[in-house]
This record gives C-alpha cells, sequence and structure tokens, in this order.
C-alpha cells in the first residue's frame, strides 16, 4: 500500500451527516436484486484510494476493471477524493483538483470528483464528506450512463462507506472487496471499527485478496464470510513479450525487489541479510525498485555495511519497467512484514523469475516449492539462507511453467471466471 492506503487519513468528525447518509445496519433498503450473477452487466467500481495527488496507489483496481471489460461487463470507475487545505500549502493537490467533476480515459472510463475539507479532525469525518462526495459523483455519473447493476467497493474505508450510502439512496446491491493491511496492522480506531461492521452487515458479497486474509476479517468481525479472489496481473505482464535473457554466465547474478520503500516492506531486513550473505561480492546484486519515505536511511544502511556498490535503488518505475527489470533479473525477493495479496510476487513468475517472499499475509498461498521459497516474516536468519540457497538453486527452476502457471491462475480470464462465480 502507499501512503494513501490509511483508512484513518484525515480522521473524520463524527457528524448528524453518518446516520444520514448510512442508517444504522438494521435498516435496509430494498435491493434491486442478486446482482448480474454470471451474466455480464452494468458495474461501478469505487476505490478507495486511486491515482490521486498524494501517490498513485490501487494499479491493480485497473486492472480488475479491465479483466472485467475483457470479459464483457460494462464497467467504469468513480473516484470521489478528500483534500484538505493542509495539502493546498503543501502543495499536494493535483493541477485541476477541486473542478466538480472529471472523466478520463485509461482504457475504463473514470469519473473523478474532489472535496475540499474544511471540518477539524474529528471522528467520522473523511467518512461523512466521502459518502456526500460519492453520493454527487454517482448522481452526475448515472444521469449520463443509467443505474449500474452492481457496486463494486475497492475497500471498505472508504469505497465501501459510499457504497453503502448509494444502496440507501438507490437499492443498489454491492461487494466489498478488502485491500487494506491496515487489519493486519491493528491501526483501526473504534470509530473505523464501526463503520467497517455497517458496511460488512450489508455488502452482498465480502471479498479478500488472499485466505489468510480473510480468515482475519472472518475473525475480526464474527458473522461476517469473507470469500477469496486474487488480483489479476496487468497488461504490461499479460503481453507475450520477447523476454531478453537473464544475464550471460559471466554477469552478476540480480536479486530485484519491488515495493514502496517504507518500513512495513521490510527492506532494512533484506539489506542487513543480504550484506551478511554476499558483502564484498561483486557477483551477486541487489536492485530495488519503488520510491519512499525510507530511501535516504536504506542509503546510509548499504553504506554502513560496506554494499553500497553492490545495491542500486531505481526509483518508481513503470508497469512495462518493472517486468523488464524482472526480465533482467535472476530471482525476486519481497521481505514485507504484512501483505494483503503481494500482486509483485505473480508478476515476478509470470516474468518466468523464481521468488523468495515472507509468509506475510498474502504470498502464503502464492509461493510452493515449484516456484520459490517461503520463509518467516522479520527473521534475518531465515532470510539469508533462503538468499543464499536461490543464489545457487535459481536456474533450477523452469521459467516458462514459473510463466504458464502464473498466467493460468492470475490471468485476467481466471479473475473474471471467479468474480463470476462468487457474485452468483
Amino acid at each position: 500500500m502507499d501512503g494513501r492506503d490509511k483508512p484513518g487519513h484525515g480522521d473524520f468528525g463524527e457528524a448528524k451527516l453518518v446516520p444520514t447518509l448510512l442508517g444504522t445496519a438494521t435498516e435496509r433498503s430494498d435491493s434491486r436484486g442478486s446482482g448480474p450473477g454470471a451474466s455480464p452487466g452494468h458495474i461501478v467500481a469505487i476505490p478507495s484510494w486511486y491515482k490521486s495527488a498524494r501517490g498513485s496507489g490501487g494499479g491493480y483496481f485497473r486492472d480488475q476493471a479491465l479483466a472485467l471489460q475483457a470479459a464483457g461487463w460494462r464497467v467504469a470507475m468513480l473516484a470521489p477524493d478528500l483534500y484538505t487545505p493542509r495539502d493546498l500549502r503543501r502543495g499536494q493537490v493535483a493541477p485541476g483538483r477541486g473542478r466538480r467533476v472529471r472523466v478520463e480515459d485509461d482504457g475504463v472510463p473514470t469519473w473523478r470528483r474532489d472535496t475540499l475539507v474544511l471540518l477539524p479532525r474529528l471522528p467520522y469525518r473523511n467518512a461523512t464528506m466521502m459518502a456526500w462526495c460519492g453520493l454527487r459523483l454517482f448522481a452526475e455519473y448515472t444521469a449520463v450512463n443509467g443505474l449500474p447493476d452492481l457496486v463494486q467497493a475497492h475497500s471498505t474505508l472508504n469505497g465501501g462507506v459510499v457504497a453503502l450510502a448509494i444502496k440507501r439512496r438507490y437499492g443498489i446491491p454491492f461487494i466489498v472487496m478488502e485491500q487494506s493491511t491496515a487489519f493486519a496492522q491493528e491501526r483501526l480506531r473504534w470509530w473505523e471499527r464501526d463503520l467497517v461492521r455497517r458496511v460488512v452487515a450489508e455488502a452482498q458479497h465480502c471479498i479478500a485478496p488472499s485466505p489468510r486474509v480473510g480468515e482475519l476479517l472472518a475473525g475480526q468481525y464474527p458473522g461476517s464470510r469473507w470469500e477469496c479472489l486474487s488480483n489479476p496481473l496487468g497488461e504490461a505482464f499479460v503481453a507475450d513479450l520477447p523476454a531478453p535473457p537473464r544475464n550471460p554466465a559471466a554477469g552478476p547474478f540480480i536479486f530485484l525487489s519491488a515495493a514502496r520503500l517504507s518500513p512495513e516492506k521490510g527492506h532494512a531486513a533484506l539489506i542487513e541479510a543480504f550484506a551478511e550473505a554476499f558483502a564484498g561480492d561483486p557477483g551477486t546484486r541487489l536492485r530495488l525498485a519503488g520510491e519512499g519515505p525510507i530511501r535516504g536511511d536504506l542509503e546510509r544502511l548499504c553504506a554502513e555495511r560496506g554494499i553500497a556498490a553492490q545495491v542500486e535503488f531505481l526509483g518508481l518505475l513503470s508497469a512495462p519497467q518493472v517486468r523488464a527489470e524482472m526480465a533482467a533479473a535472476n530471482a525476486f525477493v519481497l521481505a514485507s512484514d504484512v501483505e494483503t495479496f503481494g500482486v509483485v510476487v505473480v508478476e515476478a513468475l509470470a516474468s518466468g523469475r523464481p521468488v523468495v517472499a515472507t509468509a506475510s499475509g498474502g504470498p502464503d498461498h502464492l509461493v510452493n516449492p515449484a516456484n520459490g521459497l517461503l520463509i518467516p516474516t522479520r527473521d534475518r536468519q531465515a532470510l539469508r539462507q533462503a538468499l543464499t540457497h536461490m543464489r545457487h538453486q535459481a536456474d533450477d527452476y523452469d521459467a516458462a511453467m514459473l510463466r504458464a502457471e502464473a498466467l493460468r491462475l492470475y490471468g485476467p480470464e481466471a479473475f473474471a471466471r471467479r468474480f463470476a462465480e462468487i457474485i452468483v
């Protein structure tokens, strides 16, 4: 997750608008039915964060929409967002924000509406404002395109809150697909837990990206039932492009990691483990794709451990650039403390590269002896041993088999089929 993946972003105040917009868990609007079922219909997706000025985030939302479009669904993205005077002062408001509605086409029709928040930081503020903004955006969208059959909320806070408000007003059923790591990190405040309970109680289906996340959510919200639907591979990794060969035998062995440079992604432990295993070995290198708040700290750590010449920071890369880096690497590593899914793991597999990943939630059901090594979280010794093993065994994995299996399990067609099965 990026910096927008925080349910408490901006903290909102308990206002009378919350019961007005959402009602209580026992007040139910008449439903329009059980949804479109297996037959393609009209869906609007409402993300909790999506390409705002504070960070791109949520590329898998678009990947899901494209997969459903290819399967015959009519899909649009409705992206309400909030900004504050502090965002304005910090220059964190993208050009064009503040206009009532903006319609974009990034392969998926995307309708945006922003709201300036002037209320103080109190419980329920952002949920109220997101519901208010989302309802108005939905009204403007449906005035042109008609009512959808189903609303697809990406994460309960606050896309699910908007979907619940739409259900109350229009009777449109909704599903919620949870993507936030806040549940595993136990970061939710009492009013956020209250909102999650309301959304989950009213959702037609609750969907988690991995079995472990589903079990976690079912335990935290008794009585809820969570089905599993993995995020799909994006266009750059599905395209059957001619991949460049791996490094020639005389070249260095390259480990690649692609993740936001933030503490929960485990880069510090990765650098420490890499230094213990390979410091002073010019034939082994580590390349880190991504940006984030701890980049300076990580660069200093590399210098302190004497591996600055062996570690390269690549910065923020596009999806095609990430695929190119994966094709040029020998193995991929993800050392996160917590992941809801870990799409970079299946991207690496689709690129034909074996992986070393921590059992951080999402990767638990992705990695097996046939495609890589799964190790405990926060265990530097296990990470060092896995890196050492992969350094010598990476060529034993069948790249073509890794790619074929990743496409079979996580390609767009597999996602669309499973989606239709769930919402029947």
